[in-house]
């Protein structure tokens, strides 16, 4: 009779057990950070958009006289009670039919939970300008994410 060589049942089951929790584990160190990674985006960017707002209390303005051939908005932000970091603000100035858009550097340290702080950003035409929105740039681990527009304000005169 001859005999015939193969693996039992019983290894067979065991390295089928071994390779799917090899599997399973492979899958999870590369997939849970990225998820983790987006519900962090997505909560830190919620709460952004509905605490950081424009402060429509005098100081959001523009100058209509230029200083050197330039123009100056002046923008007051307020930050919510809410715990996140704001690296910077984008402004997005409504010219005559036309969006500009500005990066505004926010220093470390200002702009925390509950404060309130003036910006000022120039440009050429920025007296014809009609409408200003700011979107928030927030820390994610160490990267910026942009947020959607979270306030917008009519421009009048200083």
């Amino acid at each position: 009779m001859k005999s015939k060589k193969g693996i039992s049942a019983v290894v067979a089951t065991v390295l089928i057990i071994l390779i799917t929790v090899a599997a399973v584990t492979i899958i999870w160190a590369a997939i849970i950070p990225m998820i983790n990674n987006q519900l962090d985006k997505g909560t830190l960017c919620l709460d952004a958009v509905s605490q950081v707002t424009i402060v429509d209390a005098g100081y959001t303005c523009k100058n209509m006289t230029a200083s050197g051939g330039e123009f100056n908005i002046s923008l007051q932000v307020k930050h919510g009670a809410k715990e996140f970091e704001v690296k910077k603000i984008q402004a997005l100035v409504s010219i005559a039919g036309n969006t500009v858009t500005r990066e505004i550097e926010v220093p470390e340290g200002k702009l925390g939970p509950n404060e309130m702080e003036v910006f000022v950003i120039s440009g050429t035409n920025y007296n014809e300008s009609s409408k200003i929105e700011i979107a928030p740039i927030v820390a994610v681990g160490n990267t910026e994410e942009t947020c959607d527009i979270s306030a917008s304000k009519v421009l009048t005169a200083c």
